[in-house]
């Protein structure tokens, strides 16, 4: 799809353009989308009949279709293609990456020359960026095949030019992983840029400082809002005013390219704004404009923390001399920055000491360094808004920084965008929240809105807050004292009332068990394996890994080389042996992976734990009591309420409130003891667990209709297992005394989850039902992926997982299946393969002693008499053994048909460990 600017679209419309922003702004215009602080307008879009008519109500599922992600995958192939010419010319990453940058930048600029032919400014326009930038501009061969590509995306994407230049960079800085910063430059997305600029009144501050500029897209933001109050006839004019609203704009950025990069935006904004108004732009307008962006004379690693050394000085972009840090620093009424991401872990010694000492309450964290950091740069009355991480909202070692914040500052807003928050920045890599406070003591009575939107897709997020659009569903007022008196005052943005009592006046779990860390081998991928691949090996034991998503028992397919006392992890660099004492008196396991919710398991006879599937200890109560609550939604909740991060602590667990009258229940542990059976009858179907039972087939069926009878059992299984959860739900929340508005809250934070049926449950669609299938199911008859949206928390089954997928009853769907027999070929097909799998490696003597077998002797021990059903397996064998049993065994296949000798062969047969 093709846009073009409001502005243009004033003119072929014959509307003002605060007309048209406004019809945009109202959802007039289909599929208008805000781009910072433009409105950009499909081509083909139709002028709206008359402006005067009410516009009809726009469905709360419209879905932001921003061009964004399709230019920046324009921008990084460019960007890779670019660098990969410039390396041929034997240029190291920083001379390729800084010559890219400057034949980017030389694109920009001409792109706003537009009166003249190219060739007449070339040279000049080069000349202006090597006397700023003070580096030479070499045409090397190739230049203009990438000169003309840049040249093609700026005419297809005129809305991209403010920050192309930047993204370009991180681009090309991520071609080498080992470049500098290119872990922690994660440059801010447009809708986080303008959320925080427009709460702050920009015209009123006199000096606004960025204190981790990057390429300057918050400043160019900030100065597209300061040019829109005033628009003046003549270029002199307008060009005084630029740079007089320039002046009160500051950056500051470690990387010194980038820091160059950030300038040449800013000026290449200040044209963009001339032009805009209708001025010819010279090249010379380019250098007459002088951004305040500065950089380190000296290396330094803490960048912009380093403001206590009163011996630091600072360089200007397109200067020579250097200035105190002061001239940056000092007299600072709003803050507005995206710091860099960056945790102990890796972390060079050198920062770790200096943040230890600086700014200790950020426990070494540098993106919580810089809210610190604000609060000291700030002059009283000051505002910052900020990109951060959300582990300075919850995690118990940012309690001190919590309240030193609630305590000395007036937080106005907080808006938590959670995981996929960024286009470049996938998954549950970071959680994501917008800071907004003010540096003022917080009155009686003053409140914080709070607006969670971490459960939302990145599109809804986006949508939400580029639209400005008011969603009660979202969004909570609290007052500051409320959050400060908080169980470790969290910014609880979720709870109710009684939920957050409950947290602050009942006992706690650690009353009663004791989570533990696990062991870290040092070497995973050596020491850790299937079990299957290390059968009889008495060096290799039993271990819960963790690494996925199950409920009561589970994921044991793996085992550790311990061999004597953990003799070969202690040999290993880095490893470090945990709680190794307590492995016989630990009674269950969870997965550290916190991104479907807590999810423990009873441990094994025999098997260990490591870091990601650590252990529990029972100190009080009954094993099956706690495996019921630790796997109830009330346990979930609290668990993503405390530890919103990817990865599962077991201080948080801990922390989860409980009752005696939990941990001891007869009824609970009934229903537990019940859970586990239905589990396991399930596991033992499939070869990868550990609690895979060998079978032989009974002569009395054939083995389609086995098939099916596995079929059935499984959703008769997880229905059982699903009505019991139901039941410890209802007896723990009746126990804990949650109200209906605790239960809401619960169900809006981690979805609902309907068991039984619903009155307003729809008739099952068979045909769709019959698609969700086939992209659902893995060759294990196991479901692909364990959730089918955001915020829900995982599924231990079929009827689960499609129940979340349509929004309808478990009961619902599993009537379906029994009472309708829905049976479709996919289930069919993958059943079969699963039982016929089954029977052959059972006859194969698989797990205890396995062995290589010709077909015939395999028929006779399968013990198979009837004509059609040997010819039925045997062809099986012959046409799929192979593929099913590399599924099912996890891509790590023990046993090969090998057709030309019409045998199935052991692959360790006669190997040695």
């Amino acid at each position: 799809m093709e846009y073009m600017s409001a502005h243009e679209a004033a003119e072929k419309w014959g509307i003002t353009k605060r007309r048209v922003q406004i019809l945009c702004a109202s959802n007039r215009i289909d599929d208008a989308v805000r781009v910072g602080n433009m409105w950009i307008i499909p081509t083909d879009a139709e002028k709206p009949a008359d402006g005067r008519i009410k516009a009809e109500k726009v469905k709360d599922d419209k879905i932001f279709k921003n061009p964004i992600r399709t230019a920046r995958n324009r921008i990084k192939a460019i960007t890779t293609a670019g660098m990969k010419k410039m390396s041929l010319h034997g240029l190291d990453h920083d001379d390729a990456k800084l010559s890219f940058v400057m034949l980017f930048a030389s694109e920009l600029m001409q792109f706003y020359i537009t009166k003249a032919e190219r060739n007449d400014y070339n040279s000049s326009v080069n000349a202006a960026l090597e006397r700023i930038t003070r580096h030479n501009l070499i045409e090397y061969e190739g230049n203009e095949v990438i000169r003309a590509n840049i040249r093609e995306f700026l005419k297809d994407n005129p809305f991209c030019c403010d920050d192309a230049l930047s993204w370009a960079y991180q681009y090309a800085n991520k071609v080498d992983p080992g470049a500098s910063y290119s872990n922690t430059q994660f440059f801010t997305e447009k809708y986080m840029i303008t959320t925080l600029v427009d709460s702050i009144d920009l015209v009123s501050r006199k000096k606004v400082l960025d204190p981790a500029c990057g390429g300057g897209n918050f400043l160019l933001y900030c100065l597209d809002v300061l040019a829109e109050k005033y628009s003046l006839d003549d270029k002199k004019s307008n060009m005084l005013y630029l740079q007089n609203e320039l002046s009160k704009l500051n950056g500051y950025e470690i990387d010194k390219t980038l820091a160059l990069v950030a300038s040449i935006n800013l000026r290449l904004k200040c044209l963009a704004i001339l032009s805009e108004h209708g001025h010819t732009i010279d090249v010379e307008d380019f250098e007459s404009f002088l951004p305040n962006i500065y950089y380190p004379e000296r290396d330094t690693v803490p960048g912009a923390l380093d403001i206590t050394n009163i011996d630091f000085e600072v360089l200007k972009v397109g200067e020579l001399r250097s200035y105190n840090s002061n001239m940056v620093f000092f007299g600072v009424d709003a803050v507005v920055t995206n710091p860099p991401f960056q945790t102990i872990k890796g972390m060079p010694e050198s920062l770790k000491k200096y943040l230890k000492d600086a700014y200790p309450k950020s426990k070494c964290d540098m993106c919580n360094a810089f809210i610190e950091l604000s609060y000291k740069l700030l002059e009283d009355e000051g505002i910052a808004g900020l990109v951060t991480q959300n582990s300075w909202m919850y995690l118990d070692s940012f309690e001190e920084l919590r309240q030193t914040l609630l305590s000395d500052c007036s937080i106005d807003q907080v808006w938590e965008l959670g995981s996929d928050a960024f286009y470049d920045l996938s998954g549950e890599k970071s959680n994501v929240a917008l800071l907004l406070y003010r540096k003022t003591k917080p009155k009686n009575g003053s409140a914080v809105r709070l607006i969670s939107l971490k459960t939302m897709e990145l599109t809804a997020k986006e949508s939400l807050l580029s639209y400005k659009k008011d969603d009660i569903n979202f969004e909570k007022t609290i007052l500051q004292s409320d959050i400060f008196n908080n169980e470790g005052s969290r910014f609880d943005m979720i709870s109710s009332r009684g939920l957050r009592t409950l947290l602050v006046s009942s006992e706690k779990y650690e009353e009663y068990a004791i989570p533990m860390q696990g062991t870290s081998t040092g070497n995973a991928k050596e020491l850790i394996d299937f079990y299957w691949n290390h059968i009889n090996d008495k060096d290799w034991i039993l271990v819960s890994k963790g690494g996925g998503y199950s409920r009561w028992c589970g994921l044991n397919h793996y085992c550790v080389k311990w061999g004597k006392d953990g003799q070969y992890i202690k040999a290993t660099k880095g490893s470090a042996i945990r709680n190794a004492s307590y492995f016989d008196q630990t009674q269950m396991v969870f997965s550290d992976t916190g991104t479907s919710g807590l999810n423990v398991r009873k441990l094994l006879p025999g098997q260990i734990f490591v870091a990601s599937g650590p252990g529990i200890r029972i100190k009080e109560g009954k094993t099956n009591a706690h495996l019921a609550f630790l796997n109830s939604r009330i346990a979930a909740y609290y668990i993503r309420l405390l530890s919103p991060k990817l990865t599962i602590a077991a201080g948080y667990i801990a922390k989860l409130p409980t009752c005696l009258n939990i941990m001891q229940s007869t009824e609970l542990d009934e229903y537990g003891k019940r859970c586990l059976e239905a589990k396991r009858h399930r596991l033992a179907k499939r070869a990868c667990n550990i609690e895979f039972m060998p079978l032989h087939h009974s002569k009395d069926y054939t083995y389609q209709e086995m098939a099916f009878r596995w079929f059935m059992e499984d959703i008769n299984d997880e229905w059982t297992q699903l009505q019991l959860e139901a039941h410890i739900d209802a007896y723990i929340e009746k126990e804990l005394l949650l109200s209906v508005e605790d239960l809401e809250a619960i169900n809006n934070s981690i979805g609902s989850k309907k068991v039984f049926l619903q009155a307003n449950d729809e008739a099952v669609d068979l045909q769709e039902l019959e698609s969700i299938l086939k992209k659902s199911i893995d060759s294990n008859c196991n479901t692909v992926r364990t959730k089918s949206e955001k915020k829900a928390l995982g599924c231990d089954g079929l009827l689960e997982y499609i129940s979340q997928k349509l929004n309808i009853s478990c009961e619902n769907i599993y009537k379906v299946f029994t009472d309708q027999a829905f049976y479709p070929s996919i289930m069919k097909e993958r059943y079969e393969n699963l039982y016929l799998h089954s029977v052959v490696v059972s006859a194969l003597g698989y797990p205890y002693t396995p062995v290589s077998m010709n077909m015939d002797e395999l028929t006779k021990i399968i013990g198979i008499d009837n004509k059609e059903q040997v010819e039925f397996v045997q062809n099986w064998i012959i046409e799929q053994f192979n593929d099913v049993h590399f599924e099912a065994l996890m891509k790590s296949p023990v046993f090969e048909f090998i057709p030309s000798q019409n045998r199935i062969v052991y692959r360790k047969e006669g190997k040695d460990e």
